[in-house]
């Protein structure tokens, strides 16, 4: 007896779809104000104050006030030595009872020597001109700059696509049994 037997195995197909993930990170949002730091300066010029006034002075070149004191303590000056020469000279007269004759002497110093007058040289000026500085203050002031920041920090955006598996059974399996010859024997 001949049998025959084919078999077809059951073939499973699988369709399969990849997920996909997408990330994208925008970039953070960043708002910055910035103050400039800065130095304020502030000067004072320099002032030189040059006072001649007392090398003119002693050159003669006074002013009215100074030069009205000076000829007024000069005139006093004179008019005491001339109010002492007179005194004097008039108690010199007292003596002429005492057999002195001071007339000759005080002719003579009255007609001489009174005008006698010295002469000197020297030079002006002899001091040295006042000079004084003044301001010339430097004032610095540092201003501090800033910075401010307003940062927004942006999520990732996620696009997700699930991915699939499909199993489905391509080829169902098959058993096919076949005689093959002529007879089949039977007993009996």
């Amino acid at each position: 007896m001949e049998i025959r037997i084919n078999t077809t195995p059951a073939l499973i197909g699988i369709n399969r779809t990849p997920g996909k993930m997408e990330i994208q990170q925008p970039k953070a949002d960043i708002n910055m104000n910035t103050t400039l730091p800065k130095v304020e300066i502030h000067t004072e010029p320099v002032k030189v104050q040059i006072d001649q006034y007392p090398c003119r002075a002693e050159a003669g070149l006074k002013n009215y006030i100074d030069l009205t004191k000076d000829n007024a303590s000069f005139s006093k000056q004179k008019a005491m030595e001339g109010i002492a020469r007179i005194v004097r000279q008039g108690n010199e007269m007292a003596t002429i009872q005492n057999n002195q004759d001071p007339i000759p002497q005080q002719a003579d110093e009255n007609a001489y020597h009174l005008f006698e007058k010295e002469f000197n040289f020297d030079l002006i000026p002899k001091s040295r001109p006042n000079i004084d500085f003044v301001g010339g203050a430097v004032d610095i002031k540092p201003i501090e700059g800033k910075v401010n920041m307003d940062v927004k920090v942006n999520k990732p955006i996620i696009q997700y696509q699930r991915g699939k598996v499909e199993v489905y059974l391509r080829q169902k399996n098959n058993l096919n049994i076949e005689w093959v010859g002529g007879k089949f024997n039977q007993i009996g």
